[in-house]
């Protein structure tokens, strides 16, 4: 298995290389947008998350049901979206920006995170939330991306029946596999990181 996915990195490595550039374009952009927001949007933010903070510290429940209900919808929902996509005319273009975005998401939530509870804190906050599920998930969308990318290359190389079916199939496989990385990066956002983040808050 080791051998098998260090061969598939060494076979990507440009590809996965250009989507790793993309996503820090986005998170880059994602830090300018937030710190260059007008007060009234950060305060909005910062209330957000200390109201956040202080429901965790004064005891409040977690639903761990409905949030990784909501995490597997969100997944289910980008999946969707990337295999429509790898399938069009616009694909390409379309799952680059798919990237771009999840890095704008991932700069802004840091930006905001370490704008509310100082530098420090907000690298401890977002580390303890975001990076044991990031880790899994990131790539995994550079995986289904990758190979929505290769099912359309490999379709519009040659449109008989059999390549497609081909295609089609091997695309399939991949997907299985990246569906189960989502789920892997579900579970550890939902059961690890939250209950990292009971465990920091405190300190917050």
């Amino acid at each position: 298995m080791r051998k098998k996915i260090e061969n598939h990195i060494k076979e990507n490595i440009k590809e996965y290389i250009i989507f790793a550039l993309i996503l820090i374009i986005g998170l880059f952009i994602g830090t300018m947008v937030l710190n260059n927001s007008n007060e009234i949007q950060r305060q909005e933010i910062s209330e957000y998350l200390n109201d956040f903070n202080t429901q965790i510290k004064e005891g409040s429940r977690v639903n761990y049901s409905n949030m990784l209900f909501e995490i597997i919808k969100n997944d289910i929902k980008l999946i969707f979206l990337i295999t429509f996509l790898s399938v069009s005319i616009v694909g390409m273009p379309a799952l680059y920006i798919i990237i771009g975005y999840k890095g704008f998401s991932l700069g802004y939530t840091i930006s905001a995170i370490s704008a509310t509870f100082g530098t420090g804190k907000g690298i401890l906050f977002s580390i303890s939330l975001m990076l044991f599920s990031k880790i899994v998930e990131i790539p995994a969308i550079f995986y289904l991306a990758l190979s929505g990318i290769k099912m359309f290359k490999t379709i519009i190389k040659d449109r008989s029946k059999d390549n497609i079916k081909y295609a089609v199939t091997r695309y399939m496989g991949n997907l299985i596999i990246a569906i189960i990385l989502f789920l892997i990066s579900a579970f550890l956002e939902t059961y690890l990181s939250t209950n990292l983040f009971i465990n920091i808050s405190k300190y917050l």
